[in-house]
């Protein structure tokens, strides 16, 4: 059976998801978050995600009936829509045919490992470099991501359109400073810290040994606790010129870590 069609922008479901999409927590009070589009859609139902609802275009629901029948059977709202209530609800200017909510979780810490590769986000405060610098870690194959005190939210809108839905498998883990200088210390973990003029990593690390990479603030850099504790790299570029997007950096030097 199809799923039931909303055609009123007052019907809770619909006010739901506008209001997810427009505040500025998102959903963080209703324990939600906004999934936009067909591919990170995709990566959800990959990992298993649970999805407290999810809207789309009846031209669309053939196509995906399949796949969303086993988040049916669990209990996730499915609706159709028009295309223009689909497109006033969420925050691309070019929407797809579906959107979705997804149910926030609190992923568990890792347990340090040989050779674990670890990334904190330090009050990076721009979506779209947390979200980017996410996808980054999956990439290069790190363990687990970090989201330190005033990182931008790595579930809200922009941050996991720039993932690409990276953040569904590597859900950034909330901590504090102290908390994570203390797993760090009784892991064995040494903490690198990004800063710019620092030399790059290079074979003094011995590849067996777990690594925790700190990426700072876009204007402020890294918190001084954590610059206390640390072993400084960089990112080698041309003479005179020392500057390069906190994501572009990590990138780098997440890139040569995981060749150690």
């Amino acid at each position: 059976m199809d799923p039931t069609t909303l055609a009123s922008r007052d019907n809770p479901l619909v006010k739901r998801f506008r209001k997810v999409a427009r505040a500025p927590k998102g959903g963080r009070a209703e324990g939600v978050f906004l999934l936009e589009g067909r591919h990170v859609l995709e990566e959800a139902l990959r990992v298993s995600w649970p999805l407290a609802a999810v809207l789309m275009v009846r031209e669309a629901w053939p196509a995906w009936a399949p796949r969303l029948e086993r988040a049916r059977a669990a209990g996730t709202e499915i609706r159709l829509v028009s295309p223009e209530l689909l497109g006033s609800l969420g925050t691309q200017a070019a929407p797809e045919d579906v959107l979705a909510l997804g149910v926030r979780r609190a992923p568990d810490w890792p347990r340090p490992a040989p050779a674990g590769r670890y990334l904190l986000l330090d009050a990076i405060q721009d979506p779209v470099n947390v979200g980017i610098l996410v996808r980054s870690a999956v990439a290069f194959g790190f363990d687990a991501v970090f989201a330190g005190p005033g990182t931008a939210d790595p579930f809200g809108p922009a941050a996991l359109a720039r993932s690409a839905g990276a953040a569904l498998h590597r859900p950034p883990v909330p901590c504090g400073v102290r908390p994570l200088l203390d797993w760090c210390a009784a892991g064995g973990v040494e903490i690198l810290a990004a800063e710019g003029g620092a030399a790059p990593p290079g074979e003094e690390w011995s590849p067996g040994a777990p690594l925790l990479l700190c990426l700072g603030n876009e204007g402020h850099g890294l918190s001084a606790e954590l610059l206390t504790a640390a072993r400084r790299v960089g990112v080698a570029m041309a003479p005179g010129w020392d500057s390069l997007n906190v994501a572009a950096a990590g990138a780098v030097l997440m890139h040569g870590l995981a060749r150690l």
